[in-house]
């Protein structure tokens, strides 16, 4: 005698639609929090993140990236997010006698890119058609502007600066 009984899957013995349903209903509420408009979601790209990083013997970093949380507050008391532009996602290090900068800029041309480097930081504007990047970088140490190198592939600017050290005792010879 065959058993004719439709063997049941792992899944279905864990998961039912009810766990699916509580799933968006959280989603649902996160959205309101944030004041996007759960119905219109097309019309409003966000992205929003944030990296951490520590220097040894630092405090930890923490950056933001994406469409960061505009202060302004609307009438609920929530805060809006602001679409227009975006916060690329950044990278600083220093190796030997250098500081590397990476920047990750999807949806931009080259020519699109603006960068402005002084002593101790550096500028980054992008406008696209559709994507719109701004950022302010402090860098870790000082650099010479003038030593700026930058390549762009891919959606991802690399920028690589000679560090500058100031305040540097030389012996200066006396004719």
């Amino acid at each position: 005698m065959s058993d004719k009984r439709k063997k049941r899957s792992f899944f279905e013995d864990i998961l039912d639609d009810e766990d699916f349903s509580d799933i968006e209903d959280i989603i649902e509420h996160m959205m309101e929090r944030f004041g996007v408009d759960v119905d219109d979601l097309s019309k409003q790209p966000f992205v929003y993140g944030f990296s951490i990083s520590q220097r040894p013997g630092e405090e930890p970093e923490i950056s933001e990236f994406g469409n960061v949380p505009s202060p302004d507050e609307n009438r609920s008391g929530r805060q809006q997010i602001r679409v227009d532009e975006r916060k690329p996602l950044i990278d600083v290090c220093e190796i030997d006698d250098n500081v590397y900068v990476t920047a990750e800029l999807p949806g931009i041309e080259k020519e699109e890119i603006e960068l402005h480097v002084t002593e101790n930081s550096m500028q980054l504007k992008a406008s696209g058609k559709e994507q719109k990047y701004t950022e302010e970088i402090e860098l870790p140490t000082g650099v010479d502007p003038d030593s700026a190198k930058a390549a762009y592939r891919n959606g991802v600017l690399e920028v690589v600066l000679a560090k500058k050290e100031f305040g540097i005792q030389r012996p200066v010879r006396i004719d």
